[in-house]
């Protein structure tokens, strides 16, 4: 046999063996899951639901990070909503104020000896414009009830969700169920500022009075049809974890002069140039997050984006390209990094002594505060332009944090969640998913293993874009599916008998019951966990005239109108 010919074989057998490896991953790429047995909602009346969620919506509870400038009048008033509408809540239940206004209830189990759970919203909303030419179809603090919907501010995020907890509770005392673990509702007043004064109020209070929670379920994701590219089905959207935040202030001086006489190095040009060399220069993407969502979702994949995410090994530049080229994907693969204010120069022919800008960075789990901070002052910090926090002294406080740890994923509560999703929602798929926003639930990762991020409305494309928006509403349908899914989780999760991590069941457990909860384990590779933040005793609010931020937690995972471009890399 030739020379040629054995290369020619060798080769041969390189492609086949190459072949056959992407088929074998490409097919045991999928998790394995049972689908669970269809369950039949309690039927509520969606109607009347909006009616209440209409009446939470006329209190208008507008947040700021100054508390001095909150006006108390709205909290109050729905403080006495609460009480009229729920009587057997306000009867049965534990309630406290912690902070100044948010509320926390405690409904005591059968078994003291297992760990609660907890349901949680917040009562604050963001505000809203309320002239004729604002675009609303209704006016935003109305709470009007038309057309199938309730319209006004806070309908998604988050009085619907509140009040769909308190329906639930309320329409289970009714009926007499006894949880056989504790459930605390906790309902926060600031979550849109951050949420010192609330649910970090409220977990700062149970930690100190020794609970551990099992299981705790806050706003997040919600359920949505073609947000996800080759999906046709829904996908419930289920957070566990949060991306970090942190906005830094660039800060560019020179020696202030005429225009007719520049420098060689100005301070607008010197920012200009640092805001470039940033976006010149993205962090790098990290795929196991997509990839551990996706691989949920492989059985609704065409077979040749199974057979990419399966061998990233071959397929991995393509991989991160389709993920690179739209903002929100791209955002789910990265820390990402965005001017968002500038300020510079006051007239026209003189040259400022300093130019500034805020870049505010989000940051994927595995990355911290520290070393984030360092790279971008690597990158731009010299003699001209400094780099510092924006809002607080040091790095750790109210408006800067670290990425959340990753929620325990291959526990019961969650695989029940995902269950009840699927089982609840005609035809729909229930994924892990990793939320850009910022919520409530970040504060109970202290006393929290299992903290998740659902909202279980099913939304449109013009319902999801409404929160923030314009326009903001909740049909009659996702009132009731709110209630009634909060009805079956909250008798499920409040009944599980154990605490199971592997171990050995607890004397006197029920078997039968420990198998339905002891779910299968997950093969995937588990996304990077992070180190948990440094506690931070009264950290300082934003200066008196900086603006909130606000965050869409329902925007669609990889759906945009235009591609996101990376440039290329370029040194400073």
């Amino acid at each position: 046999m030739d020379p040629l010919t054995m290369i020619l074989i060798a080769i041969g057998l390189i492609l086949v063996i190459i072949i056959i490896i992407i088929l074998v991953r490409t097919f045991q790429y999928p998790i394995s899951t049972l689908e669970p047995e269809p369950i039949v909602l309690t039927e509520i009346d969606g109607e009347e639901v909006a009616n209440h969620i209409g009446l939470a919506i006329q209190m208008k509870t507008i947040n700021h990070v100054d508390p001095d400038k909150v006006d108390p009048i709205p909290f109050q008033g729905l403080h006495n909503l609460i009480s009229m509408l729920y009587p057997e809540v306000e009867e049965y239940l534990e309630r406290e104020v912690i902070g100044n206004y948010s509320l926390l209830y405690t409904w005591k189990g059968s078994d003291s000896n297992l760990d609660p759970i907890a349901l949680t919203a917040h009562m604050d909303v963001v505000p809203a414009r309320e002239d004729p030419a604002s675009g609303w179809t209704y006016p935003p603090f109305s709470g009007t009830v038309a057309d199938g919907y309730v319209w006004g501010r806070g309908a998604i995020d988050c009085k619907g969700v509140m009040i769909g907890i308190l329906e639930a509770v309320n329409f289970l005392l009714k009926v007499g169920f006894q949880p056989r673990r504790t459930v605390y509702l906790a309902f926060g007043e600031d979550e849109e500022v951050s949420g010192a004064r609330g649910a970090a109020q409220i977990a700062r209070t149970l930690k100190d009075r020794g609970v551990s929670l099992s299981f705790l379920l806050d706003e997040g994701g919600a359920i949505s049809q073609g947000s996800i590219p080759g999906v046709e089905a829904p996908v419930g959207l289920v957070g566990v974890a949060e991306k970090g935040h942190l906005s830094l202030v660039l800060r560019a001086e020179t020696a202030a002069g005429h225009a007719s006489a520049p420098g060689q190095v100005t301070s607008i040009g010197a920012l200009a140039l640092a805001i470039a060399t940033l976006e010149n220069n993205p962090f790098p993407q990290d795929l196991d997050f997509v990839e551990f969502m996706m691989s949920f979702l492989a059985d609704e994949l065409a077979f040749t984006q199974k057979m990419a995410l399966a061998n990233r090994w071959l397929f991995g530049k393509s991989v991160a390209k389709r993920f690179a080229a739209t903002p929100a994907a791209n955002a789910n693969t990265r820390t990402t990094i965005a001017p968002t204010i500038i300020k510079g120069g006051h007239t026209e022919n003189v040259l400022p002594a300093a130019a500034e800008a805020i870049v505010n960075l989000r940051l994927m789990p595995g990355d911290s505060l520290v070393d984030v901070y360092k790279q971008v002052n690597d990158l731009v910090g010299d003699d001209v332009v400094t780099v510092l926090p924006a809002h607080d002294e040091s790095l750790y406080g109210d408006h800067s944090w670290d990425p959340t740890e990753v929620s325990d994923v291959d526990s019961p509560q969650f695989h029940i969640l995902l269950d009840l999703i699927k089982a609840t929602i005609p035809g729909a798929r229930a994924v892990p998913y990793l939320m850009n926003g910022a919520t409530d639930a970040r504060h109970y990762m202290q006393i929290c293993d299992r903290v998740f991020r659902f909202s279980p409305f099913v939304l449109s494309k013009e319902e999801n874009r409404s929160v923030h928006g314009i326009n903001e509403r909740l049909s009659f349908e996702n009132a009731a599916t709110m209630v009634g899914f909060m009805i079956e989780l909250i008798e499920q999760m409040s009944s599980i008998p154990t605490d199971f991590y592997g171990d050995e069941e607890e004397e006197g457990t029920d078997e039968e019951e420990s198998e339905r909860v002891a779910i299968r384990k997950i093969d995937a590779p588990l996304p990077t966990r992070t180190m948990r933040k440094p506690e931070v005793e009264e950290p300082e609010l934003l200066p008196e005239n900086d603006e909130p931020f606000s965050d869409d937690e329902f925007e669609p995972l990889f759906e945009d109108d235009e591609p996101l471009q990376i440039k290329p890399l370029k040194e400073k």
